[in-house]
């Protein structure tokens, strides 16, 4: 009996762990991020466009430590994930404050990703939505 007692205490303790990654995979994302370029196929060619020019203003996201993100206007941003997958190892969403509305998601009919993949290398990571070959670069603003 006794065994049969810490047989179950252990199961339940095994399910209490903490389901997200600890947050210091989490944490060289945090901060300030520019699109500078996304991945287009020309000819069979894959390759890198830059995303703005003197016309078209800088797009930015915007990482907070609890995984939000936000626009560069500080809104939240519409369809957003509610993972990350940043190197491999699942982050899950969990706002710990509330994330700004933004009214012009209420234009927008999502079919976002639930899970963004992220390769993230120093100063720079590679986004690729709904695993497709949709692939968009983004750089540190400092």
């Amino acid at each position: 009996m006794k065994y049969l007692l810490s047989f179950l205490l252990f199961l339940s303790m095994a399910q209490c762990r903490d389901k997200n990654v600890a947050p210091e995979t989490l944490q060289p994302l945090v901060g300030k991020w520019r699109l500078e370029a996304y991945e287009v196929t020309n000819n069979g060619k894959k390759e890198w466009v830059l995303a703005y020019d003197n016309r078209t203003p800088a797009n930015y996201l915007i990482f907070r430590s609890d995984g939000a993100i936000l626009h560069r206007n500080d809104l939240g941003i519409c369809c957003g994930p509610n993972a990350l997958n940043i190197n491999g190892k699942t982050f899950e969403i969990n706002p710990q404050s509330p994330i700004p509305y933004n009214p012009g998601c209420a234009l927008i009919d999502c079919i976002g990703c639930p899970t963004w993949e992220i390769k993230l290398t120093d100063d720079e990571f590679i986004l690729t939505l709904c695993s497709l070959s949709s692939k968009s670069k983004y750089v540190r603003v400092p």
